[in-house]
């Protein structure tokens, strides 16, 4: 596994990078895969994960994962502990062909031609921004913030005030490229909130962002997007276009195995304004439509998103032994809580928070004792 270097202190779930790394440093990100920025490690052996399967593409990798990943060393699927206690990028990830043509065109800033659909799992209560608002949302919000409207076309002011919108997905693009086009529009809502007695949620939440990423041109954006709180076990899943930013907490995260990110705001990093505003989903849903439904068996609940890259399965361990199905293609299995132990006949690995086991393709393995376990894997059949 690799720890991937924060700007904020060590949180708890971040403990989980500390079993191979130095407890002196912050991390935000744990990986486990073979993505170039931060392959595995095989412990036994001392090999990169992407060596280790090289020597046996057949049986380590299987033909499964290696059709979808295209060669004989790569899973297609990233395997993440993520711990959130600053705000993450505004951001959106792009499907595979736009994803192959913005690596084709600027490989410096985006360094994959693969795409990201991706998947949260709260381990903590876990906040973030998902997807657009209902455009009633939306327009109350305006409505309550002069300093806003003001910078409005008529159309929209019209629009604002009568409540009634035709083309819902081009009124929220029309608001997202103003904002945009705003260089200090933070700093004024900002002013303008100071001034205020009477905060509401949404008043405070940019406040509360406004406090980590001061004057950030992206910030205003917050305002017309989802503000969700996952509990533990709760989950999102992010398919191509779908605007979002973590905002606080621990997740277990699984993708495909890329670092394709468009960024807009909330970031030192390299923005991409226009490409951002020019693919977006500008469909607004409800907070509920954002949170995945998970299918539940006895100790295993399964988060299996609509594409083959990946899917991921929570087992809980309890006293009876739980038998963790084989599978088409090789697992990756951290245990976040309690301790165990995974067995293979004579083989047994003894189980604690941070601990990460490969398995194989077709092997069936046992877990016994107390734990929390999470499984990342390839749903190609």
């Amino acid at each position: 596994s690799s720890g991937i270097n924060a700007e904020w202190p060590l949180r708890p779930g971040a403990k989980f990078a500390n079993a191979s790394n130095n407890d002196n440093e912050r991390y935000a990100e744990l990986w486990m895969g073979t993505h170039k920025k931060g392959p595995s490690v095989v412990a036994s052996e001392s090999l990169k994960l992407t060596e280790w399967i090289r020597a046996s593409p057949e049986t380590r990798l299987g033909p499964n994962a290696r059709f979808i990943s295209g060669n004989d060393s790569e899973l297609p699927f990233l395997f993440k502990v993520l711990s959130v206690d600053k705000a993450l990028s505004i951001q959106v990830h792009p499907n595979k062909s736009h994803a192959e043509e913005l690596h084709q065109k600027d490989p410096a800033h985006y360094p994959d031609a693969n795409h990201k659909p991706e998947l949260a799992i709260a381990l903590t209560e876990f906040e973030a921004f998902c997807g657009f608002r209902p455009i009633s949302e939306i327009i109350s919000i305006l409505s309550n913030h002069p300093e806003i409207c003001s910078l409005l076309s008529q159309d929209l002011k019209l629009i604002v005030s009568g409540g009634e919108v035709n083309n819902e997905k081009a009124f929220i693009k029309a608001i997202l490229e103003i904002f945009f086009s705003q260089e200090n529009l933070s700093e004024i809502i900002y002013k303008e909130l100071n001034a205020k007695t009477d905060l509401s949620p949404d008043d405070k939440l940019f406040l509360r962002i406004y406090n980590q990423h001061p004057n950030d041109r992206g910030l205003p954006v917050v305002f017309l997007l989802n503000h969700i709180t996952l509990q533990p076990g709760e989950a999102v899943f992010l398919g191509a276009n779908k605007i979002h930013a973590y905002f606080r907490g621990d997740c277990i995260e699984c993708m495909a195995c890329s670092d394709n990110v468009v960024r807009a705001g909330l970031t030192p990093k390299f923005m991409d304004v226009d490409t951002l505003v020019s693919m977006l989903d500008y469909t607004p849903t409800s907070k509920e439509e954002q949170v995945m439904v998970p299918q539940t068996h006895g100790p295993i609940t399964s988060y299996l998103p609509p594409v083959r890259d990946f899917g991921v399965e929570r087992i809980a361990v309890g006293g009876n032994e739980v038998i963790i199905p084989a599978k088409p293609s090789p697992q990756i299995v951290i245990c976040t809580e309690g301790n165990g132990t995974v067995a293979n006949g004579d083989s047994q690995v003894p189980m604690g928070p941070g601990t990460v086991v490969y398995i194989i393709p077709g092997v069936q393995v046992t877990a016994t004792g107390q734990a929390v376990l999470f499984s990342s894997f390839c749903q190609a059949e």
